[in-house]
């Protein structure tokens, strides 16, 4: 029988993390407690700080003296074993964390152990800020306390009730990739220059029996393509917007990671690759732009997105890379190349109009492909229509789909 999980620091928070079990054992749950204190200390919790700490191979006694961050790194890989023991044997319904900065780390380091579907709650001040580094690529579920996570006080008891409602009623074991589904899908990712395009094959893929994803290219969405491609959810990618790489390599603001654009070949999944929006850096409001790109065509998206535009030499980094990632895909896999511009704003009389970094992008492509990567081009910007038709008849060709 599946069960809820809280992890945390009894040494700190045992008050609070005592009131949540109370509140869940109300709605007829019995949780599982792991405690990721750095601390030594019994506070009647299922696994306790030490066990914790001996999965991980180390010992709870003298832990803090190697510093904080070492001490809670250590505790979250003693969890994370744990929780991996605990979904093996089918007993993990959802996770829960509750408390500051530390229960954030540990929720971090711990949440990927559990696959899409299965609930990951997260209830901690540090979800007022930059959430990224704490979600990752998860399906996480995130509340804010309002007041710390600390003492007795009537909001942090009544956002208490609330995580244990919360959790309780998500609570399931059934993962995204063994959910029912509506019928084959396939993953797509966009940003607002690529929109049109994005809309057009997605109507497209749905006339061939596909359920359309569509994800934002801002690190955290293209982090996601990636999971969903390892966890099996996904069975074609049309990744229409590669900004994340340009970005990784060339310093942008929104990177994805080193394992962007592996998965689906690793994994054995088709996949039809675009350079969308390759032509531009992201950054936040524009005081956020490094000084070194200062002599760059820069555009300001909106307040908080400034866009600065890369070079023939990057585009071409972007395309070396990109092949070299592809690899030796395990499924049919075909880059798209719009000669006719990379964004709404790489085309005749737009601000990033660039037709020599487009073929930049390609001659890097061909340069590192290997022989399995197959090489389409257009002579169309990505967002006119012609170009939506060419993913959608590349991605049939690879999936022998018929538009319905």
């Amino acid at each position: 029988m599946s069960r809820i999980v809280i992890a945390g620091t009894y040494d700190t928070k045992a008050t609070s993390l005592a009131r949540l079990s109370e509140e869940l054992g109300r709605l007829g749950e019995k949780p599982i407690t792991i405690d990721t204190s750095v601390f030594p200390g019994d506070y009647g919790c299922t696994f306790s700080s030490k066990e914790v700490a001996l999965r991980a191979g180390e010992r709870i006694n003298g832990l803090s003296d190697r510093g904080r961050a070492e001490a809670v790194a250590v505790m979250a890989r003693g969890a994370g074993l744990i929780l991996g023991e605990l979904l093996a044997s089918g007993r993990v319904g959802a996770l829960v964390c509750m408390g500051g900065s530390n229960a954030s780390t540990v929720f971090s380091r711990i949440a990927p152990v559990l696959p899409l579907g299965i609930p990951k709650i997260l209830m901690a001040t540090a979800v007022a800020g930059d959430t990224r580094p704490i979600i990752g690529a998860n399906d996480a579920v995130m509340l804010y306390p309002i007041t710390d996570v600390e003492g007795s006080n009537s909001i942090l008891q009544r956002m208490i009730e609330r995580l244990a409602r919360t959790a309780s009623a998500l609570k399931t074991s059934e993962t995204l990739s063994e959910a029912k589904r509506t019928g084959r899908t396939a993953a797509l990712t966009m940003y607002g220059v690529t929109t049109p395009c994005v809309n057009q094959v997605g109507d497209l893929l749905s006339k061939r029996g596909f359920e359309p994803f569509v994800f934002h290219a801002n690190g955290t969405g293209g982090r996601t393509v990636e999971l969903f491609a390892r966890q099996g959810v996904v069975d074609l990618v049309v990744d229409v917007t590669i900004a994340e790489l340009a970005n990784e390599l060339h310093g942008g603001g929104f990177p994805a990671g080193s394992d962007r654009l592996t998965n689906a070949s690793r994994c054995g999944i088709p996949q039809v690759v675009a350079p969308g929006a390759i032509d531009m850096l992201a950054f936040g409001p524009r005081n956020t732009v490094p000084d070194r790109f200062k002599d760059r065509q820069i555009l300001s998206h909106n307040e908080l997105v400034t866009l600065v535009r890369t070079t023939v030499e990057e585009c071409r980094a972007v395309g070396e890379t990109l092949a070299e990632r592809l690899g030796e895909p395990l499924a049919p896999t075909a880059v798209a190349v719009p000669m006719g511009g990379v964004s709404m704003l790489d085309k005749p009389g737009e601000a990033f109009w660039d037709p020599e970094a487009v073929k930049a992008f390609r001659d890097g492509v061909e340069a590192k492909r290997s022989e399995s990567v197959q090489v389409v081009e257009s002579e169309s910007n990505i967002n006119d229509p012609e170009f939506a038709e060419l993913l959608d008849s590349t991605a049939a060709a690879m999936t022998g789909s018929t538009a319905g």
